[in-house]
């Protein structure tokens, strides 16, 4: 997100994201996930450890990441984009993670900030071999693949496309690899422009089935880990409640006026939007076995007008992220 002066002047710990965890950050960038979070990280806002996975604490306050547990577990695991992550929380014992782990067992870490459905598999799926036993899995998803099938037609592929890709494709041209070679074959050549978006109904449909995909990826991972998985779609802040509280409405005004966020995602912002979406996720789900829970009706019941829940539409604040923990506990 970018700096804005009310944002700033009413959440600044905001900065520390925007320094180190934000497009324009300290992107580390890795094998088969493209980038990650920096390693080693260290402030008073956000932690990781020598992978780049983001420090919870324990219920006795102890700092704990995947690198660092050394327990014999079972733990669980929080995994998903920047919700799970937890962009928008002060401090690591903010964070959805170390407030579920309050009382106990521990919840780790594994979100991924900007990821995409098959991102945050990968992620998992590629560092397994480092965990304890594993009772609970809970994804906590979605927005991210509803939101990249807007993305020009010729982007999406077969499998979506990912955040930073601009970034990624601009390393490719300054020094080809053959891995830029294979990319470039992803393309549209550079005399073509690009096509139009899908309509609404296909963006959603898209996502659903993208998102279901990796869902089927991620049964058999739970399943091999022995684990009991829960996909939660995340709750937007317009799908919560059309009318944001003072706080929210300043930012989110600020934030539309310097990085156009309510232009760049539009339609899929609507209620009706998310109840499309929302069904056919929870078709999937029901298809696979899998609990699926959406959020947003439960999080708004629990919400009163005035109450400071978001610090931009889709990151929550030290308050909503201890009344969001609060609604997983109860839902798992």
């Amino acid at each position: 997100m970018p700096h804005t002066p009310r944002r700033d002047a009413l959440l600044p710990h905001m900065t520390s994201y925007d320094e180190a965890f934000s497009d324009s950050g300290e992107i580390n960038w890795v094998p088969y996930t493209v980038f990650f979070h920096p390693r080693n990280h260290s402030s008073p806002v956000v932690n990781t450890d020598r992978l780049g996975f983001r420090y919870s604490t324990d219920a006795h306050g102890k700092p704990v990441s995947l690198a660092d547990y050394g327990g014999a577990g079972p733990v669980n695991l929080l995994a998903g984009s920047s919700t799970a992550f937890g962009i928008g929380a002060s401090s690591d014992a903010a964070t959805l993670a170390s407030l579920l782990s309050e009382a106990g067992p521990t919840w780790l870490n594994f979100g991924g900030r900007s990821f995409n459905a098959i991102q945050e598999y990968l992620l998992l799926a590629l560092h397994q071999h480092l965990l304890p036993s594993v009772g609970e899995i809970v994804l906590l998803s979605g927005f991210n693949n509803l939101g990249l099938a807007r993305q020009p037609a010729s982007t999406l592929g077969e499998h979506g496309t990912f955040f930073m890709r601009g970034r990624y494709e601009r390393l490719r041209e300054q020094a080809p690899t053959l891995a830029s070679v294979l990319l470039r074959g992803q393309r549209p050549d550079r005399g073509e422009p690009d096509p139009a978006t899908l309509p609404l109904d296909e963006q959603i449909e898209f996502a659903v089935q993208t998102t279901g995909r990796a869902l089927e990826l991620w049964t058999v991972l739970a399943r091999h880990l022995g684990a009991r998985l829960t996909f939660v779609l995340q709750p937007l802040a317009n799908w919560v409640r059309e009318t944001p509280c003072p706080e929210e409405a300043k930012i989110f005004s600020e934030l539309d006026e310097v990085g156009g966020f309510t232009e760049t995602y539009g339609d899929i912002l609507s209620v009706d939007a998310h109840t499309r979406y929302s069904r056919g996720l929870e078709r999937i789900a029901d298809d696979l076995g899998i609990r699926y829970v959406d959020s947003a009706p439960i999080f708004a019941g629990s919400l009163k007008p005035d109450d400071w829940a978001y610090v931009d539409r889709i990151h929550l604040t030290d308050e909503g992220h201890r009344r969001f923990a609060d609604l997983l506990s109860a839902a798992i």
